[in-house]
This record gives structure tokens, C-alpha cells and sequence, in this order.
């Protein structure tokens, strides 16, 4: 058995119906509520062709980094990783999977590689539901529509690269842990601090959040900062509004001064919000990178020393 029958083995598990019909499902959830809801109070199509084109593209960014390539697919890396090896252990079936003529690296980047597979296929499945789901119930014009499906490479770059940081992250939990249940609720804790938790500090903290060097420590912001790598990558430019709302969030936009937020000379937002220049989005890449590689490695020499019997 070489790290190939791994792959396939894996895949053959992950691609069940049950899962993958309830991932998405839970990723399209939001995009039927929220375009329903959306569309209600906004109006879209009353709009002109550009201020639907920004405001439905815009829209679709923010729920994107929420929940369609966001929160959903970091649970999915969470729970699915963090179960590759604890689940053979619990199960009883580890030490039979050692005893192969396979090194335990193999089992583990085997499993690793079958999770990103299946990952890259259900994003791609789901972000173009998403495109059709807003297309369908916010009745847009084709012009916005494929100016939509113009961002799902880009969307699908950034969705491969959180299914890797935090896939890594889980398998090398998975690693060091024996307990599955130990692994997920660290996995799961990790993912609402990192979505929501940095967010609360940085209003808490105010002023000394960049005096005390917390913003180079906020992963949330580099997550945030990724996010605009990709997007400027396809070319978008997101309006302020959406600049503004995304800061929020991740703290990638200046929005410390809602003053700033609004131009009195021409009655309306400025042409775009100053960006926190923390670190560039490349660098930011290469902070959640080491870390998720560094986690990896340690994983791996952990696993590799394990007594199992």
C-alpha cells in the first residue's frame, strides 16, 4: 500500500452523498436567504445597470468571505482533518494502517491530499450555485452576472488557499490528539476567534491595538488581507461601502474614523477607503502559511514518535 491507495481510499469516503449534499446545502443556505432578503429591501431591479452591477457585486464579496468560501469551508477543514487520524485510532484501525508497508507520513499526507481534492470540487460546485442563486432570485442583467461569474477563479484561488491552512492545521491536530472530539472543539474554537473574536478585540482595544502590536498578531487581518490579494488579482475594485464593510471585519480598511466615511464636498462616500497597510497581502500569505506548514511539520514529527499498540 503506497500514498496513492491513501488518496483513494480517502476519496472514496469523503465523496458520500450524505456529505456532500449537506455541505452545500449549508453553504447555500445564506445565498437563498440572503438575496431573498436583499433584494427586498434594495430594490435591485429598479437600479441603473452600474448601481446594480456595484451593489450586487459588492454583496456577493462579503458573503463570499463569510460564508460561501469562509466559515463553512473552514468547519469542513476543521472536521474532516481533524478526524483523519484520530477517527483510525478510535476506531482501532490505526495500528493495522501502520503495520503497512507505508510510512506514516504517507497516511497522513495521503489523507491530506484526498481532502483537498474533494474541496477543490465542492468549492467550485458551490460558488457557482451561489452565482446562480443570486442571478436567479435577484433577476440581475447578464452584464452584472458575468461580471459575478468573472470573480470565481479568484474566489476559488482564496477557498483553495483557507482549505489548506486550516486543513493542515486540523490534520496536524488530528496528529497530536487521540481524542476526535478534542480535535474538533479545538478546531471549532479556533475558527469562531479567528472570524469573530479578533474582530471584538480590536473594538476593545481601541487605540492600543496598534501601539501594543497586536495588529501584526491579528490572523483575522492577514485572513482579510489574503482576500484582497485574490480580489485584485481578477481585476475588481470594491466600492467603499464594501471597503468599509469588510474593514469592519477583518480590519484591512481604515474605518477608525467614521468622519472619513463620508466626503462633505461631494455628499457622498469617498472614491475608495484608505487600506491598513499592517503588511502587504503576500505577506500576510506567508504569515497563515507558516503557521499552518510549521503546525504541519510538528504534526507529522509528533505522529512519527507515537507509541501505537
Amino acid at each position: 500500500m503506497r500514498m496513492h491507495a491513501i488518496v483513494l481510499k480517502t476519496l472514496t469516503d469523503l465523496f458520500s452523498v450524505r456529505r456532500s449534499i449537506l455541505f452545500l446545502i449549508v453553504v447555500l443556505i445564506l445565498p437563498v436567504i440572503g438575496s431573498g432578503i436583499f433584494n427586498e429591501s434594495m430594490q435591485i431591479s429598479s437600479m441603473s445597470l452600474a448601481m446594480q452591477d456595484q451593489t450586487v457585486l459588492g454583496f456577493f464579496i462579503i458573503i463570499s468571505f463569510l460564508w460561501i468560501v469562509g466559515i463553512p469551508v473552514v468547519l469542513m477543514a476543521g472536521i474532516t482533518c481533524g478526524d483523519f487520524i484520530s477517527k483510525e485510532d478510535q476506531d482501532g484501525t490505526l495500528l493495522m494502517l501502520v503495520s503497512k508497508p507505508i510510512r506514516r507520513y504517507e497516511i497522513v499526507i495521503g489523507k491530506f491530499a484526498a481532502f483537498m481534492i474533494s474541496s477543490i470540487i465542492l468549492e467550485i460546485t458551490s460558488i457557482l450555485a451561489s452565482a446562480l442563486i443570486f442571478s436567479s432570485s435577484l433577476g440581475i442583467d447578464v452584464y452584472t452576472f458575468n461580471n459575478i461569474i468573472s470573480l470565481v477563479p479568484s474566489l476559488l484561488a482564496y477557498s483553495i488557499f483557507v482549505a489548506f491552512i486550516f486543513g493542515t492545521m486540523a490534520t496536524a491536530l488530528s496528529s497530536m490528539f487521540r481524542s476526535r472530539i478534542k480535535t474538533i472543539m479545538i478546531v471549532v474554537g479556533l475558527t469562531m476567534l479567528i472570524f469573530f473574536g479578533f474582530m471584538i478585540a480590536r473594538g476593545w482595544l481601541g487605540s492600543n491595538y496598534e501601539s501594543m502590536g497586536f495588529n501584526y498578531m491579528d490572523v483575522n487581518y492577514h485572513l482579510g488581507n489574503a482576500y484582497i490579494f485574490f480580489l485584485d488579482a481578477s481585476g475588481y475594485r470594491m466600492a467603499p461601502l464594501y471597503q468599509g464593510m469588510l474593514g469592519m471585519f477583518t480590519g484591512t480598511y481604515d474605518i477608525s474614523n467614521p468622519g472619513s466615511l463620508y466626503d462633505i464636498d461631494i455628499g457622498a462616500m469617498p472614491p475608495e477607503i484608505a487600506p491598513k497597510n499592517y503588511t502587504t497581502p503576500l505577506q500576510s500569505m506567508l504569515i497563515w502559511s507558516g503557521i499552518s506548514v510549521a503546525m504541519m511539520a510538528l504534526g507529522l514529527l509528533l505522529f512519527e514518535r507515537r507509541d501505537i499498540s
